[in-house]
């Protein structure tokens, strides 16, 4: 099987890093403050320069030193023993870009899987919702957060829906709700 995994919000909690860092960006540029911790990503009505600024000041940090969720490693680890194909499809800031920044974003994604042992048999860069690479790899299940991906992808694969504020009330067919990364690989069997 060919598996495709996402990477904030799946491999790395990246929710609780963002309410923290978004929360204070706000506050110290007298942007506001947050309504709902239920807003996915970069969704807080930022302007697109507050948005450039708040990735610069935060982003790059991020990038180099989140943690990955507990047992993440593992699980990958072992549905690759098992034989299965592991894409890593990520459509993070700027990686499709070819400017600096973008080569700055490629680098340091591929350095922190590196720093963290997680495998895969193929990094792959995109754009959301991920379709056509869905398609080019022939992903058979893809484990994803973003409720605006999920919708788009379980038209056409098998989606796990890890769990987070900001998908809980997203229920769709063809789409099955893991709450963490061994609940993913009890829940495996049934994608089969």
């Amino acid at each position: 099987m060919n598996i495709g995994i996402d990477m904030d919000g799946v491999i790395i909690d990246d929710d609780r890093y963002i309410l923290d860092h978004v929360s204070k960006f706000l506050y110290e540029n007298g942007l506001g403050q947050m309504t709902s911790p239920k807003v996915y990503e970069d969704k807080f009505l930022f302007s697109e320069s507050d948005n450039l600024k708040y990735r610069e000041q935060y982003f790059f940090d991020y990038i180099e030193n989140a943690t990955p969720f507990e047992f993440a490693r593992e699980v990958i680890y072992k549905l690759h023993e098992k034989g299965h194909k592991i894409f890593i499809i990520t459509a993070r800031f700027k990686t499709t870009s070819d400017c600096a920044i973008g080569e700055k974003m490629r680098t340091l994604t591929k350095k922190w899987l590196d720093k963290n042992n997680i495998y895969y048999d193929e990094l792959v860069f995109c754009l959301p919702p991920k379709l056509n690479e869905l398609k080019k790899f022939d992903i058979d299940l893809m484990l994803e957060d973003s409720p605006i991906n999920i919708v788009e992808m379980a038209k056409i694969t098998k989606v796990a829906c890890f769990n987070t504020q900001y998908n809980f009330d997203l229920d769709l067919p063809n789409v099955v709700r893991v709450f963490s990364w061994y609940d993913f690989l009890s829940k495996f069997e049934s994608f089969l």
